[in-house]
């Protein structure tokens, strides 16, 4: 053997005591499962008609329903239950939650544009988007907003970008 080889094999022994060490460890541990834990409902708590979508601003502990076929969406304050109604644009299908800037943002299907709730007071900015915009989801270290827009047709749909700061918007293709 070469001294070339000599740190290689070394580094290999050393790593296969690694591995030795965390199978013992392992060995070490109980093998009976952890006790199963039923979770509780704690109450029901009304909201709009045909409810499709749901998202949480887990700083403010508030719970944002986009309710289909009523057009709005329904507030619940996560620390009382009291609920609130924001109206929304046709077809609420898809809201999202940005915690970092307490915008919500509300995917209106048949609107073909996005309710933007301001967390604080609840008012509302519309948003254009594309055709049929069914799905959004927040990036909070960007505060971009991703919108997918689908077409009825089969075509190729889109993602709108909507710029958090101010409202401005792109448009991206997207597949079929």
């Amino acid at each position: 053997m070469s001294d070339k080889n000599q740190p290689v094999t070394r580094k290999k022994i050393r790593w296969l005591s690694l591995c030795l060490a965390a199978v013992i460890m392992l060995a070490a541990l109980p093998l009976h499962p952890m006790p199963a834990r039923a979770d509780t409902a704690t109450g029901n708590i009304a909201v709009g008609v045909m409810p499709f979508a749901i998202a949480v601003n887990p700083v403010t502990n508030k719970i944002y329903v986009a309710n289909y076929d009523s057009d709005n969406v329904t507030v619940i304050d996560g620390a009382d239950n009291s609920t609130t109604m924001v109206d929304a644009g046709t077809k609420p299908r898809a809201v999202a939650v940005n915690p970092a800037t307490n915008k919500i943002y509300v995917a209106n299907e048949n609107g073909n544009n996005v309710t933007v709730i301001d967390g604080a007071d609840n008012s509302t900015a519309t948003v254009a988007a594309g055709a049929y915009p069914c799905a959004v989801a927040v990036n909070p270290i960007t505060n971009k907003i991703y919108v997918v827009n689908y077409t009825a047709s089969g075509l190729s749909g889109t993602v709108t970008v909507i710029d958090g700061a101010d409202n401005s918007t792109a448009t991206v293709a997207a597949g079929a």
